[in-house]
């Protein structure tokens, strides 16, 4: 009877001990394919300069949670790619602009690959030129060819417009407490980008174009004292971001 006694205890202080572990510690969410991520754009775009290629900065406007986990933190970066840019021609040819989401960053660094193309034409004065050309020819002709001057306009896509993306394939990402809505007591401080925002950033691989575009468009607490930058630098910060942090 002691022995029996004594292994239902173990048994019983086990499931106990078992039970006040975090239960969603170390497990993996599935983020299907399709899920709506919306971001908008960090920085206005003219089919006048850009170019093929070109990155374009984006940030998420919405918390991604999943199972009460929070997978996407609202303010995160997204990257995205000029797909086409042509500036408005002559004969009164518009403008080209077209790009795509191409990836943003789960809270611990994990990447996430997004879709979502936007494509926009500028607008044409190709008839009305071909009218006016020929109008021109027929009354004097050497005025025909300043008439094929004119050209079209070209399209520009304002700082701030708001684009949805979707998550591109299913993915499976790595949680633990620290993820979770749930366990977390971190308090935002009214939107003020912190070192430690910076630091996590940096540890989550984002680029230095794409973090400098974020301390460019946020409200700051920077800590700058020799000691911080010191944290700083040990953290992987370069000098272009400490530069960007430094800028009033």
């Amino acid at each position: 009877m002691t022995i029996r006694s004594g292994a239902a205890t173990a048994l019983i202080l086990s499931i106990l001990g078992n039970a006040s572990l975090p239960a969603r510690s170390g497990h993996t969410i599935r983020v299907p394919d399709g899920t709506r991520i919306p971001v908008r754009l960090m920085e206005q775009l003219s089919s006048a300069s850009a170019k093929a290629g070109d990155t374009v900065t984006f940030e998420i406007v919405e918390d991604l949670i999943i199972d009460g986990q929070l997978l996407v933190k609202q303010g995160t970066p997204a990257r995205g790619t000029i797909v086409e840019a042509a500036a408005k021609r002559r004969m009164g040819r518009a403008g080209n602009l077209s790009y795509t989401l191409t990836e943003t960053r789960s809270v611990d660094g994990q990447a996430i690959r997004l879709r979502a193309t936007q494509v926009g034409k500028g607008g044409s004065n190709v008839t009305s030129t071909a009218v006016t050309t020929g109008v021109a020819a027929a009354v004097f002709v050497p005025a025909a060819p300043f008439f094929l001057l004119r050209k079209g306009k070209d399209i520009t896509v304002a700082s701030g417009t708001r684009v949805d993306a979707f998550v591109e394939g299913d993915h499976m990402l790595r949680v633990g407490a620290s993820a979770s809505t749930e366990t977390s007591t971190e308090e935002p401080k009214a939107g003020m980008m912190t070192n430690a925002d910076v630091i996590g950033l940096i540890k989550a691989r984002f680029t230095d174009d794409l973090i400098v575009a974020k301390i460019r468009a946020s409200k700051r607490a920077f800590s700058l004292e020799t000691s911080d930058l010191l944290a700083l630098k040990n953290a992987g910060a370069s000098e272009t971001v400490m530069a960007a942090m430094l800028r009033p």
